[in-house]
């Protein structure tokens, strides 16, 4: 396990940027945290990291919104899902295997029952207005 402290979103992008740089783009990133936590500012860090040049914006009412740099990038929002099976019918479960590129979920405890076992844990917790606390867990 590895905790990173952020003191602001400037700070929570590049934590998403070292990740990419410590773990490689072909993941699946499953980001935990409450609303506001920072998930969707950590996935910026993510398209940094892979030199995307679009705005990165939380596909809450989409689900996906796909984004191209040196890899792709897949962000999904999974605050509307309610349960693995539900994620499975809407056809979204071929992002889990053997992503090529990165494939972000924010929400992914809503899945639990059906995540892979190879992934990047990562965990924001508030500490603050501004202030959070990250923390990833690499599961093989």
């Amino acid at each position: 396990m590895e905790v990173f402290n952020s003191g602001g979103p400037e700070e929570t992008e590049k934590v998403g940027k070292k990740l990419v740089e410590k773990y490689g783009p072909n993941r699946l990133f499953c980001l935990y945290g409450p609303l506001a936590a920072g998930k969707t500012t950590l996935v910026k860090g993510l398209a940094r990291a892979l030199e995307v040049e679009e705005t990165i914006v939380s596909p809450s009412y989409v689900l996906l919104r796909e984004y191209q740099g040196k890899s792709s990038l897949y962000h999904l929002d999974l605050f509307r899902i309610q349960s693995g099976e539900e994620f499975v019918e809407a056809g979204l479960d071929e992002y889990l295997l053997e992503p090529e590129g990165i494939v972000a979920i924010e929400w992914a405890d809503r899945i639990e029952d059906i995540l892979p076992d190879s992934r990047l844990d990562v965990n924001l917790e508030l500490a603050g207005e501004k202030k959070r606390i990250i923390r990833t867990r690499l599961v093989t």
